[in-house]
């Protein structure tokens, strides 16, 4: 695979290039996803995208200028760096820039997610399995459908959008996303999302670390439910329930549209 660093006035272009369908969402529509803060789901494909970093920026400018919500996609190697010109142009502003990488995930950056641009910042990311076997399995079920890991473990400027493709087999189920927590020796829950009908899920990072994708049916709280309800409805303790869901620190305290995940 050929390095691309974003902020070189010649860009290489990419050899090789899976194709990526992300969700088809109205550009910049706002969704709220269970974990840190909302984010916001980039639409079109990459074929849409540019490898020519002054054709990128011109196509940002635009869209900074319409200030639509317009997302502008470029494509990128699995190593690139976000200058900070480019930060400081797109802060605030109503567009998103959207980096294709080659292994049918994508990145995106919302102008409204951007809380610092004095500096740059470096994404290494790899596709490869890093997190040991054994904490992998700690896990309910043998439902891994993604792993990626970034080799900077630091502090974002902003909210790295993440976009994975699952399938629309998945459609409906609730993908979660877990981290590595290296000290610990054991998974940490960071964030749930439905899958689209198109079989899409997207989460808002904030720091780079070893992150892992798993599937699970789900269940959206109603009124009147309470856990044991939902356990019991589902023949699983409420022990084991709460085993998936850390999220919910109080079994007695669940809300109206909250998504509970549940055994395959």
């Amino acid at each position: 695979m050929k390095r691309m660093i974003i902020g070189k006035n010649r860009i290489m272009l990419l050899t090789a290039l899976i194709f990526v369908l992300v969700p088809v969402i109205r550009p910049g529509q706002p969704v709220k996803a269970a974990g840190d803060g909302a984010a916001v789901v980039v639409s079109g494909s990459v074929e849409n995208a540019t490898d020519d970093w002054n054709v990128m920026t011109q196509r940002l400018d635009e869209a900074i200028q319409n200030g639509t919500g317009q997302n502008v996609g470029f494509l990128v190697g699995n190593h690139f760096e976000i200058p900070t010109d480019i930060l400081g142009r797109l802060a605030g502003k109503n567009a998103t820039l959207a980096l294709h990488t080659s292994n049918g995930v994508t990145f995106s950056i919302s102008g409204g997610e951007i809380y610092a641009a004095d500096a740059p910042f470096t994404v290494d990311v790899s596709f490869e399995s890093v997190i040991p076997d054994e904490v992998k399995q700690q896990l309910p079920g043998n439902n891994t459908l993604r792993q990626f890991s970034m080799v900077q473990k630091d502090a974002y400027p902003c909210i790295l959008n993440v976009h994975l493709a699952l399938g629309e087999e998945y459609a409906g189920k609730h993908a979660v996303l877990y981290s590595y927590d290296e000290a610990g020796s054991r998974m940490r829950q960071e964030g749930v999302f439905r899958i689209n009908g198109q079989g899409n899920a997207m989460f808002g990072l904030r720091r780079g670390d070893e992150y892992l994708v798993a599937v699970y049916r789900g269940y959206t709280v109603a009124e009147g439910d309470t856990l044991s309800h939902v356990a019991a409805r589902n023949h699983i303790s409420v022990q084991s329930l709460l085993a998936l869901n850390p999220q919910i620190r109080d079994a007695d305290l669940i809300q109206i549209g909250q998504m509970v995940n549940l055994p395959n």
